[in-house]
């Protein structure tokens, strides 16, 4: 299936794992890795890095830092295109292939800002057994040069919580990927269903959470990279991407219970976020959209009947009433 180098030099028993995917990201890689290595950190660490059968060069590249570093990067180089979702064997079989307590997971085009980013959040799930993942705030950079909080995109965020419950992470995706931090072994082999899903990021994260707390430091610990080649921008606007999509949620409704309902809270509550700061910037042809997208998601979350109307205020209550309990 994969080319793995089987490196005998790492270290045996490795605290965390950083898995890092990439496929074309000869302008990205240097920096991820760099981003790794920089870590000033008390523990043993292994880099896992899967590459999808890149054809610009970025294979060299991986091979000149095993080279350099056998005692920390691990290969898994795939020979050919696999006949499924792009990129989800490569993902997978990184996964498997991490041996520490801690998996942290980092994106090709991707990289980290703060030296002492991995040592803050193994620290703190260190120390708190109740707590199942990590994450931080992220830089946004755009091909235009538009440079923005991830933070300030995303109403999760709104009432500065730093910790949060499996049930806001059903109620939408608001965790970056190269900022994630997670309890390797308590997810299990992944479901059947994994495999033809889109957002397998997302999956990841609602499979973790089910098992603890998440603790979201606001540092911008990272940046994620926007630009044409990316995963996300060659496959957001398939046919295929869309018919994946509907097959997606069909799963996530029948395996994680109440995803519809706090799905629609979730997305009504961005759009209404968007819909504001439509007004405040004076971008008034986005308002309307933004607005009826807003009451359609809150309309349906209302009327949802899977869900009473104790349960319904109850997941209003995470949001508002314990906001005011804070004031008070």
């Amino acid at each position: 299936m994969n080319k793995s180098t089987n490196n005998s030099t790492l270290s045996a028993k490795p605290l965390v794992s950083i898995s890092i995917i990439t496929y074309n990201h000869k302008d990205f890689i240097v920096d991820a890795i760099e981003s790794v290595l920089m870590q000033e950190v008390n523990f043993e660490y292994e880099i896992i890095i899967g590459d999808d059968f890149s054809n610009d060069g970025t294979q060299d590249i991986l091979k000149d830092y095993e080279q350099r570093y056998p005692d920390k990067i691990q290969l898994i180089l795939h020979p050919r295109d696999y006949d499924c979702i792009p990129g989800r064997i490569n993902n997978i079989t990184n996964l498997y292939a991490c041996r520490g307590k801690y998996i942290a997971m980092l994106d090709g085009d991707d990289s980290w800002l703060s030296t002492d980013k991995l040592q803050k959040q193994v620290n703190f799930l260190e120390e708190n057994e109740d707590f199942a993942v990590s994450f931080h705030d992220m830089m946004l950079y755009y091909q235009n040069g538009t440079i923005v909080k991830h933070s300030s995109k995303i109403a999760h965020y709104d009432q500065g919580k730093t910790v949060f419950t499996y049930k806001d992470v059903l109620s939408g995706w608001f965790i970056q990927t190269s900022s994630l931090l997670f309890r390797n072994h308590r997810i299990g082999e992944f479901p059947d269903w994994f495999w033809e899903i889109y957002s397998a990021d997302y999956a990841i994260q609602l499979l973790a959470a089910r098992h603890g707390k998440l603790k979201y430091f606001p540092d911008l610990f990272a940046k994620r990279n926007y630009h044409p080649q990316s995963f996300t921008a060659t496959q957001n606007t398939t046919q295929t991407h869309l018919q994946r999509r509907k097959k997606e949620l069909i799963f996530f409704e029948k395996y994680f219970p109440g995803y519809k309902a706090y799905q629609d809270y979730g997305q009504g509550k961005n759009r209404l976020k968007d819909a504001l700061r439509n007004l405040k910037e004076k971008q008034l042809s986005h308002f309307p959209g933004n607005l009826t997208g807003s009451l359609v998601h809150l309309g349906k979350f209302v009327f949802n009947k899977d869900f009473s109307i104790l349960e319904k205020v109850e997941i209003i209550d995470v949001d508002f009433i314990k906001k005011w309990k804070k004031k008070s």
